[in-house]
């Protein structure tokens, strides 16, 4: 998100989209107050092979799921477009995994910059 959208966010949605509302889901409400009070969309990031550039869940978990048989019981597979499993998944040029710890954040970035031996 740049600057520009950051203050129309807070300046022209917060005061009135869901002022009080207390939620765990606060990038859904986030993407909700763009939607609904500033006329903004989501716009599809996966990499040109339909890898995921920005992931909910740790690498793990995105390496081993796997797309339920009724998808209306998960969130993640109702609400993804077109999403694929295994290492197909995460796209190389990953840009943000959700969840991560500080020792995780550190090792993940020891590995993709070439600081392990």
């Amino acid at each position: 998100m740049n600057k520009a959208a950051l203050k129309s966010l807070v300046v022209d949605a917060f005061p009135t989209c869901m002022p009080h509302l207390h939620t765990f889901a606060e990038d859904v409400m986030v993407a909700q107050c763009f939607r609904n009070k500033l006329g903004v969309y989501p716009f599809d990031t996966k990499d040109e092979s339909g890898g995921e550039r920005y992931m909910p869940f740790t690498p793990k978990h995105h390496l081993n799921y796997r797309i339920p048989s009724d998808v209306k019981k998960d969130w993640y597979a109702n609400y993804s477009i077109d999403i694929k499993e295994g290492f197909d998944h995460c796209s190389s040029q990953s840009v943000a995994f959700h969840y991560i710890k500080g020792d995780l954040m550190k090792r993940m970035h020891a590995i993709l910059y070439g600081f392990c031996i």
